[in-house]
């Protein structure tokens, strides 16, 4: 029995391996594209095959999509928008031309309808208009936030050694927390559902929690008292833009001040927008608890600490 094939746009990112993981497991026979040979390994070690494309050559994304039924693009974090919308027409004509059955934009956050002025949002706005108008058939998966981001290297330290969950948005704002195991459990069912092409799926987790909630968990599961912390915009940008460049920190945290403000609407996942998820994918996200107790925290700060 011939097994469909999935192709996966991220390379080694946290988000597609992630989604090339649960397409391994549902039995497809899962591409990801990947620019450099040096990525190859972590790719076979999935189940997965590397096959080599650059965005900004459609040819060579032509030949990675030949023959797969399907695709997944998650796009990588940047901010040129020219850039990223050149890279989504190129990825666009190749699935035209391999004749794609299902194809499944992660939008990594939310999709607002119209323009915001953040551009990180905003790309996303522009993509999801061209693929809309494609005639490919396109499933949309919009994430809240991860919590994998405070597993990440600059926020775990700062829970396991200081004891303080430091966060760049307000202590009140409600969130419904997701994960990228979650994510790609709903992106890889959405290929099931070709039925589903011109809908988006908003995902979030079973609960809606503020950041002081969020400190009290992590305290009983670490044993110690941690509070939260909502770092200020601009420390926040400057720390990223040290480690990462500008514009990289002054763009996300652009993106967190909306988040703070005007799209804090899309972090809070309603009941029945959970209900349609579950039902469409037949899903059950996973709880804060679970997924935080999952971790080993000091073992985790000791591989991610400088």
């Amino acid at each position: 029995m011939k097994h469909e094939t999935v192709l996966v746009y991220g390379g080694v990112g946290s988000q597609s391996l992630a989604i090339a993981r649960a397409a391994v497991r549902a039995g497809y026979d899962c591409r990801v594209v990947t620019r450099s040979v040096e990525n190859a390994g972590r790719i076979e070690t999935l189940g997965a095959r590397p096959v080599f494309g650059d965005f900004s050559d459609v040819q060579s994304l032509k030949k990675a999509t030949q023959d797969c039924d399907a695709v997944v693009l998650t796009l990588p974090l940047v901010f040129d928008a020219e850039r990223a919308v050149g890279w989504a027409k190129n990825i666009i004509q190749a699935a035209q031309t391999a004749r794609i059955k299902c194809f499944v934009f992660n939008a990594s956050g939310p999709v607002p309808r119209d323009e915001t002025g953040v551009t990180a949002v905003d790309i996303k706005v522009w993509v999801s208009r061209l693929l809309a108008s494609s005639g490919i058939p396109v499933v949309r998966i919009e994430p809240t936030l991860y919590l994998d981001n405070l597993a990440s290297p600059w926020a775990a330290p700062s829970i396991v050694l200081q004891n303080t969950l430091a966060y760049p948005l307000p202590e009140t704002l409600q969130i419904s927390w997701t994960n990228w195991d979650d994510m790609a459990a709903c992106t890889v069912a959405a290929l099931k559902h070709p039925e589903f092409a011109g809908r988006s799926f908003r995902v979030g987790g079973p609960q809606d929690l503020t950041g002081g909630q969020l400190a009290e968990m992590l305290s009983a599961r670490l044993g110690k008292s941690i509070s939260y912390h909502p770092i200020p915009l601009a420390d926040f940008a400057s720390g990223l833009n040290a480690a990462l460049g500008d514009p990289v920190g002054t763009e996300i945290a652009h993106l967190y001040e909306w988040f703070s403000g005007a799209g804090a609407t899309y972090l809070a996942v309603d009941d029945p927008v959970r209900t349609e998820v579950e039902r469409a994918f037949s899903f059950t996200p996973r709880r804060f608890s679970d997924w935080v107790n999952g971790i080993d925290w000091v073992e985790l700060v000791k591989t991610t600490s400088p």
